[in-house]
């Protein structure tokens, strides 16, 4: 699918918009509603900016195979955050079960890796992948389609991968709201929940994630949602 520069630039705003809607809620302790076919299976990345050195977010759709997360580059090499990683490759995950860890991204070289995985991954997007190649059906194009899809001719989807490690602790995550407070005021993560044990998010959150499909899916960690 080739936009035009125009439609690319509605594309790049219109995600930032829903970025930081998604990452609000996430704070709000919901990140577990965010693993569901419709609506996609999202994770939080933390990258360091390249120029500025401060902690950048960006919640993307993945898939996970282990102890591998791979996620894609939706404007290819132009990516802020892919920038980020190759600048330097250390970062964070969260993914919506609560986990948070470490990892080291790297970009999948293999072509026909990649093109597996970004049918994977696109998959598993919900309704971004609709809203970025509708009429397409994932599942049954062709290795070349696949192969060939991305938002310009030459910013093809690039696939990384993050090899994830010990888990984090701490502040610094999506967490709770942050209003005018830095990272190390915020109260302390309730281990396995992804929500901070603030009393009236516990009102509205307690009970739901233990029992919902979501959680029996990610406690298997199978990463295919199938």
């Amino acid at each position: 699918m080739e936009l035009t520069q125009a439609r690319e630039a509605q594309l790049r705003r219109f995600f930032r918009w829903l970025n930081r809607r998604m990452l609000l809620m996430w704070r709000l302790g919901f990140g577990s509603r965010f693993a569901d076919p419709t609506v996609g299976y999202i994770m939080v990345l933390t990258t360091t900016g390249r120029k500025s050195g401060e902690r950048r977010r960006a919640p993307l759709n993945f898939a996970l195979e282990g102890e591998t997360v791979h996620c894609l580059a939706g404007f290819g090499g132009t990516t802020h955050w892919l920038l980020n990683l190759q600048s330097d490759p250390r970062c964070e995950v969260w993914l919506p079960d609560g986990r948070r860890t470490a990892g080291r991204g790297e970009m999948v070289s293999d072509e026909m890796r990649r093109i597996a995985l970004v049918r994977q991954v696109l998959i598993r997007s919900g309704f971004a992948a609709k809203l970025a190649h509708p009429g397409l059906d994932l599942a049954e194009a062709s290795d070349e389609q696949i192969a060939s899809l991305g938002l310009r001719p030459d910013r093809r989807y690039e696939v990384v991968k993050i090899r994830l490690g010990e888990d984090v602790m701490g502040p610094g995550g999506p967490g709770r709201p942050q209003v005018g407070r830095p990272d190390s005021r915020r109260r302390r993560v309730r281990p396995g929940a992804g929500c901070v044990a603030h009393p009236e998010v516990q009102k509205v959150t307690r009970g739901r994630w233990s029992s919902s499909p979501e959680a029996r899916l990610m406690k298997g960690r199978t990463g295919h949602g199938t």
